[in-house]
């Protein structure tokens, strides 16, 4: 049998003990770095942190599903066969102005921030009135807005139409044909004719009667006469004037909604502002 070789500690210490050394100086260095990065705390703690900040920020900011955007239908009176009234000439149709109108209004109101905005339509095509109504209605929307142009055989200006049945000078339709009056006067109309109630024509014992956008929408609505088709100087004002009086149609509306504290820039409108308390 051959000898066992003796194991020479001496040696293995010098090869080993600064390996071993080396260790456990690092193992010291990564504990106090552990103690010191906050980064490195206890989970308990940065749980703690983190919900803390949750909750400052959950009450800074309210919750998404408390608010939604601000919905609003524009209608382009007439359309397709529907030509609506003209000009003396017959070369100028009113459903054209209507949409080239609604088209601008539209423009004017995607600048503002929780807004959406629904357009009965967006080409010249013939709607039937209950499919506007329709539309408003099943999109649960806010404020229904119809543009449309007037005509006589004399005659000039412009007038606003709302329900005969609304809840006296508080409804809000009577104040968003108010605003927008106030508005297009400011930008500047031939005449201001003043908010009316019902349709035109009514009778003392059709005194319920109104138009049938204002009669079968849920919601605060109003029908914009934008000057006569018959009159000169408004078929000048409607085309010079266009993007002006689109931007204070959008802005008369988006001023009330802002004033009576429906609407806000940050979050649109309350999910409690519902179609039951709206209309008249």
């Amino acid at each position: 049998m051959g000898r066992r070789r003796r194991i020479r500690w001496d040696r293995v210490l010098i090869v080993f003990g600064p390996i071993l050394l080396l260790i456990i100086l690092l193992c010291v260095k990564c504990h106090h770095g552990d103690d010191e990065d906050p980064g490195n705390a206890d989970p308990g703690t940065v749980e703690s942190m983190t919900v803390s900040e949750s909750a400052q920020d959950s009450a800074a900011q309210p919750a998404q599903s408390e608010y939604r955007d601000l919905v609003l239908v524009v209608d382009a009176g007439h359309g397709g066969n529907d030509t609506g009234t003209n000009n003396q000439a017959e070369t100028r149709f009113e459903k054209d102005d209507n949409l080239r109108l609604s088209l601008a209004v539209e423009d004017a109101l995607n600048r503002y921030p929780h807004v959406q905005i629904i357009m009965t339509r967006e080409t010249d095509v013939y709607v039937d009135l209950q499919e506007r109504c329709d539309i408003a209605n099943n999109a649960n929307a806010d404020f229904f807005l119809s543009l449309h142009r007037n005509s006589a055989s004399a005659g000039n200006g412009v007038e606003i139409w709302i329900n005969n049945d609304s809840a006296g000078d508080v409804a809000m339709d009577k104040l968003m044909a108010e605003y927008i009056m106030e508005w297009l006067e400011q930008v500047g109309i031939s005449n201001n004719r003043g908010i009316k109630k019902g349709l035109r024509n009514t009778s003392v014992e059709a005194e319920s009667e109104n138009y049938y956008v204002n009669r079968f929408t849920n919601m605060p609505s109003c029908l914009v006469e934008m000057g006569f088709m018959t009159s000169e100087l408004d078929n000048s004002n409607f085309d010079t004037k266009l993007n002006e009086y689109a931007d204070a149609i959008a802005g008369a509306v988006m001023e009330l909604v802002t004033d009576k504290g429906i609407y806000t820039e940050q979050h649109g409108v309350p999910a409690s502002w519902s179609t039951t308390t709206r209309k008249g």
